[in-house]
């Protein structure tokens, strides 16, 4: 070989290695475009822009890592699965072809219609989903024919009849004027009792005035809402529609009452638009999706931006959505400056770690009324960041989460369809450091009904709360006991704006909390075992610039200026010569919450340092005795339905047993106080301890037959960042518990 020859082959060598491997090592692969038109065809099309395919899903089977489908403008009636994954550097992306509007719907068209009487008519229809049929003429849902008809098809606001007196298997009410039998065998839908939720159940005999139904648990009782549906003979009014399963017909009155074949009428057919379960590094960028919903079922790093998604998810069992909406489960899924709107259930729905919701408008959830929030937050370390969402049935964000931040959103109008609820709510549950801060947080439409803006209900610990403005709820911030580790921090609560409590076990147990620097614009009294300062309460002007506009931040003269009390990792940053209480800080950083499209924020999780958070993980052993617990001795210790608390504590078995957790991050020579709640079955002994920590070891033991806290101060040594607690039983042929540990500097 020449040396010119020689030259050219290395040059070769070395563009194949510059195109082959990035920066970080990882293969690089010569990307393939593909396009997709319903003008395609997936036998004879070759993928090109000249010759597209017809679905996504035939670019789906044929795409690998680096590789784009564009999409051309149109209705694509499927759902694409995806069965192999992209990589960091060769993600595999779907994106709508710029300036051309690209929908995946989950619902097909009805046609050839046949008049069956006055305005209704009829058309056969296949694969029926059951309780998640849904009918939609001119891309709006109709409703399903009822008793009483409603006065409007947004099913947030629709009609309802009103119950005279009732029971657990009985309504009463005179306006059932049917004749007796009539409603045998329909379904009764009612929000009985306080209207904590809506119950559905079968209707077993009815009489003029009067219904029977399997028990619903919870009592009707006078003013709750309720219809009937079920029964082709209550299709009577405009925008209504029956499914005859026997049959295989669908009958619908038209709005207007229109000859339906003059209209575009569609069925629900499929739940998912995009299937991306066990997927990784999948984009989908500017499609929109109809009916159907987007699932990411233990996928990692996927990514939908930048969508509209119209009436997400549906299903007339008011038991089963607690998984609805886009479902986000795995690691570091991304839903970003999207719009969702319309679900029964959930609108976005989070497992797993990392995830998140990031400048998305969110809004019309839970129309069923069910125990079920717009966004269900579960598992560890999501970002839920700049949000706006508003009108829900039941609650905006239920967040039994851990080490989560829900920051920047705005939040209003939870509360449309039921009672005693929270925009943000949490019921028994260890949050494990979870920031909830700078959010408005306002109109929870139940407000005479305890609707509340922050909701930690009874059991719930170890939330940190900041800098957010509450408003026009019935309570701003709810601490039902017991209630522990809670931090509240610089909050605004305006219009009732109050800090309340309610618990029937353990009523004064709010240890570990603690309120500074938050303007009350109500007296607000708590037990005595939480620790407070520095706050404003009624009888005291805050000088908001102007709250009858909303604006709450703080005039030059507001007499909480320079008066809150400095708390690492909260205050930093604050001007003057104290830090502000309240949300606002006057003359320092204006902030706003919500979504912006025009000018997309793009937040990062954070880290939170500050004092008097629960050093214990895992504290309340609501997931079992998992990491960083682990058992000793025998090994036989279990979790158990036996709680102090929430739902389970932990039982250390007969003969020796025991659990333990090594504490990390500690400070040196800091003192710190351990608590753990214990009790013993007769003649048995529990012992809570710390040893580790680079000082002599502590404990405590307790026989007490019922729930006992113990507590054991101890102070970390010189260059000591750890220590160890543990629950330790000897011998015994009988039971110990624990539950509830913590561990906080004094």
């Amino acid at each position: 070989m020449n040396k010119r020859k020689g030259s050219m082959f290395l040059v070769v060598i070395m563009l194949i290695n510059l195109l082959t491997f990035n920066l970080c090592g990882e293969t690089v692969k010569a990307a393939s475009v593909y396009y997709v038109s319903t003008a395609g065809n997936d036998i004879t099309g070759t993928g090109t822009l000249s010759k597209p395919w017809k679905t996504i899903q035939k670019a789906a089977d044929t795409m690998t890592a680096g590789d784009t489908c564009i999409i051309r403008g149109g209705t694509y009636r499927e759902t694409v699965t995806l069965n192999t994954s992209g990589t960091s550097a060769n993600p595999i992306n779907f994106k709508a072809y710029t300036g051309e509007t690209v929908t995946v719907s989950g619902a097909d068209p009805v046609t050839d219609w046949v008049n069956y009487s006055g305005s209704v008519y009829y058309a056969a229809m296949t694969g029926s989903l059951g309780t998640k049929d849904q009918i939609f003429v001119n891309k709006q849902m109709q409703f399903e024919a009822r008793w009483p008809n409603s006065a409007t098809l947004d099913p947030l606001n629709s009609t309802f009849a009103t119950v005279d007196s009732g029971s657990t298997t009985t309504i009463n009410d005179e306006d059932l004027t049917q004749a007796a039998g009539y409603w045998v065998g329909k379904t009764v839908w009612c929000i009985p009792g306080t209207g904590y939720k809506s119950y559905k159940s079968t209707i077993t005999s009815s009489s003029v005035g009067s219904i029977t139904f399997d028990t619903m648990g919870i009592a009707a009782a006078a003013g709750n809402s309720y219809y009937i549906t079920g029964n082709l003979k209550d299709l009577d009014s405009a925008g209504e529609w029956y499914y005859d399963s026997s049959t295989g017909r669908l009958y619908l009155w038209a709005p207007g009452g229109v000859d339906p074949n003059t209209l575009t009428v569609e069925a629900k057919k499929r739940t998912y638009a995009f299937d991306l379960s066990s997927c990784s590094y999948i984009n989908i960028t500017g499609i929109n999706i109809f009916a159907s919903s987007i699932k990411m079922s233990a996928s990692n790093s996927c990514k939908v931006s930048d969508m509209t998604a119209e009436y997400v998810s549906h299903d007339s069992d008011v038991t089963s959505q607690y998984s609805t909406g886009i479902f986000m489960s795995g690691t570091n899924n991304e839903l970003r400056n999207s719009t969702l709107t319309y679900s029964s259930g959930n609108l976005v729905s989070i497992q797993g770690t990392g995830n998140k919701v990031i400048n998305n408008l969110i809004h019309e959830a839970d129309y069923s009324a069910a125990d079920i929030p717009a966004i269900y937050l579960l598992g560890a370390n999501h970002l839920i960041s700049h949000n706006t969402v508003y009108n829900a049935g039941r609650n905006l964000i239920f967040m039994p989460t851990q080490n989560s931040r829900i920051q920047y959103n705005d939040l209003y109008n939870a509360g449309k369809l039921t009672k005693d609820c929270g925009i943000l709510y949490e019921f028994a549950w260890d949050g494990q450091g979870t920031v909830i801060h700078h959010n408005y947080i306002h109109d929870n439409l139940a407000k005479n009904y305890s609707g509340t803006g922050i909701y930690l209900d009874n059991g719930s610990k170890g939330y940190i709360v900041h800098h957010n403005v509450v408003w026009g709820n019935y309570t701003g911030i709810r601490l039902n006991t017991p209630s522990n580790f809670n931090l509240i921090y610089n909050n605004t609560t305006c219009s009732n704006g109050n800090v309340g409590y309610w618990g029937s076990n353990f009523q004064s147990d709010m240890y570990g909390d603690r309120i500074f620097n938050n303007i009350f614009t109500t007296v607000f009294t708590l037990p005595g075992t939480h620790i407070e300062g520095n706050n404003i309460t009624s009888g005291t002007n805050p000088l908001f610039v102007n709250p009858t506009a909303y604006n709450f931040r703080l005039q030059a003269a507001s007499p909480a200026v320079n008066a809150g009390a400095v708390i690492p990792g909260i205050t930093n940053g604050y001007v003057g010569t104290a830090p502000d209480i309240g949300a606002y800080e006057y003359g320092g950083t204006d902030w706003t919450a919500g979504h912006n499209f025009s000018s997309p924020p793009d937040p990062v999780f954070e880290s939170v340092n500050v004092l008097y958070d629960n050093k214990v993980r895992q504290s309340d052993f609501e997931n079992g005795i998992i990491s960083p617990w682990a058992t000793t001795y025998s090994g036989t210790a279990a979790s158990v339905p036996t709680p102090r608390s929430c739902s389970k504590s932990v039982r250390l078995g007969t003969g020796e047993d025991g659990i333990k957790q090594v504490l990390t991050g500690l400070s040196p020579d800091t003192s710190y106080i351990c608590t753990a709640w214990v009790k013993a079955d007769t003649g048995e002994q529990i012992q809570i301890g710390v040893n580790g920590f680079g000082g002599t070891d502590v404990s405590a033991t307790s026989a007490s037959t019922s729930w006992t806290m113990v507590s054991i101060p101890f102070t970390t040594g010189a260059g000591a960042a750890s220590a160890t607690v543990y629950a330790y039983k000897k011998s015994g042929t009988a039971y110990v518990y624990v539950d509830d540990f913590g561990v906080v500097e004094q």
